[in-house]
């Protein structure tokens, strides 16, 4: 283990040496070491001044009011971990792979039976099971109504996984290879809206590219990949759904934030290009509450996150389009400056204003935020939120965080409606199931959890 700490801190010494002169990992298919952009980490008060400025001109196309969010799956992003939620049964489709290699399987993770989390014991149902697939998976993502999910690979594989079997691979229309910090990728990651039964691909284009996006219509007969759309810049790491509004969320590693509204029969493309803002960051992964319309973004390098209320948002239509938004702001967490990486990986359990923010590439610790249950006016800022230190695994190894496209994801239990969070170690050897209500009550000293953690807090499953 420690090996491995002294190699990893070598690799992100060696990563900020080189950042300044570079914009993205050299695109070898093997590349494993994650640069980190060096960028300012000033402190942001809840009540700062926003990033982004109103246009006189600007008129609203997407509608964003606030609405309640249903589908277990609704919101989340497209991270490595896939979330089934079915009756009282929790599963999870964990990508063995990277935009580094890996694996070629997709291990099958039962997480809830109706007794609740499975502690490991002799249970049947907690037994995991390996899905071979053709080529190394990087992402999965499950609609919950259909008990379908989709897993894509590093090349243009799409595979389609009942419960544990493999019915179906397809290609995709990916045409050229997307290069981001953590890695390279033709597929590079995948998020299923359940209310149209259609999965979106991120894929990388030669033309109008370096990414763009791909609709794979799950309820056609046979299942048909839709035409890619364009982004005319990098995709984010993990984009995100908001299937109320029919808008894709897609904060890059250049600091724009796109928004593409998909409720049009051509979808419109908008950019909030936030480049010139040294505290920017590099933008790393999208998340959003769908419940208040507050969109967020990690920002590889700092402790910052980017907070915008998109029912303040204005768009401005054109090839591409902007938005800008009144009621946003940069955001700094003191205790995030010390995550592996920055602030990375991100997700929001769907219906609660409780999210999980991450690291990546290792370290073991990782924070809880509580967003604002309201939204419409003022600027946005986090009501509440901890650091924490993932405790030992059962193997007494020390918990290291996974890479990308982020091995982290969340969902509410049906079973004691609790929400949690879900995240992989970076040997593939376990789960943490994370209680993110349980985090932000227990114990703590200013925003940090006191360590060791409660009893019951995170629960590991072998995978």
């Amino acid at each position: 283990m420690l090996s491995r700490l002294f190699a990893h801190a070598i690799r992100l010494a060696l990563a900020v040496a080189v950042a300044a002169s570079i914009t993205a990992c050299d695109p070898c298919g093997s590349c494993s070491t994650k640069k980190i952009r060096p960028t300012s980490t000033p402190t942001f008060s809840p009540t700062a001044t926003p990033t982004a400025t109103q246009r006189a001109t600007a008129t609203a196309t997407p509608t964003a009011s606030p609405t309640s969010t249903a589908a277990p799956n609704a919101c989340l992003p497209s991270s490595s971990i896939g979330v089934l939620v079915q009756g009282t049964n929790v599963t999870a489709y964990v990508p063995l792979g990277n935009w580094s290699g890996g694996t070629a399987a997709v291990a099958v993770v039962p997480i809830e039976t109706s007794g609740g989390i499975l502690v490991n014991g002799p249970v049947a149902a907690a037994v995991p099971t390996t899905v071979t697939t053709a080529n190394v998976p990087n992402s999965c993502s499950s609609n919950s109504n259909s008990g379908e999910t989709v897993c894509v690979a590093n090349n243009t594989d799409v595979y389609l996984i009942n419960g544990t079997t493999l019915t179906s691979t397809l290609t995709s229309g990916a045409t050229g290879t997307e290069s981001f910090s953590g890695g390279t990728c033709q597929n590079c990651g995948v998020v299923v809206d359940s209310s149209t039964n259609k999965a979106l691909v991120t894929v990388g284009l030669t033309t109008g590219g370096p990414g763009g996006y791909q609709f794979l219509d799950l309820g056609a007969t046979p299942v048909a990949f839709e035409t890619p759309i364009p982004a005319g810049t990098d995709v984010s790491e993990d984009v995100s759904i908001d299937p109320a509004r029919h808008l894709v969320l897609s904060p890059n590693e250049q600091s724009i934030y796109q928004i593409v509204n998909t409720s049009t029969s051509t979808p419109a493309i908008f950019n909030n290009d936030l480049s010139a803002s040294n505290e920017a960051g590099a933008f790393d992964s999208a998340a959003e509450d769908c419940t208040t319309g507050i969109a967020l973004a990690t920002s590889e390098g700092t402790g910052n996150l980017f907070i915008a209320d998109l029912t303040q948002a204005n768009f401005i239509a054109g090839t591409p389009g902007t938005w800008t938004d009144t009621g946003s702001q940069l955001e700094n967490f003191p205790e995030f400056d010390s995550f592996s990486a920055g602030t990375n990986g991100i997700a929001v359990a769907p219906g609660t204003h409780l999210g999980i923010v991450t690291g990546e590439f290792g370290g073991d610790l990782e924070g809880v935020i509580q967003l604002p249950s309201t939204s419409g006016s003022g600027i946005p800022a986090v009501v509440d939120y901890v650091a924490f230190t993932m405790p030992a695994e059962p193997n007494s190894a020390t918990f290291d965080l996974g890479f990308d496209p982020h091995t982290v994801t969340a969902y509410v239990s049906p079973n004691d409606h609790k929400a949690y969070a879900v995240l992989g170690d970076s040997s593939n050897a376990y789960l943490g199931i994370v209680d993110l209500q349980g985090l932000l009550s227990a114990p703590r000293t200013g925003h940090t959890v006191n360590s060791p953690l409660p009893t019951g807090l995170v629960t590991y499953i072998a995978q």
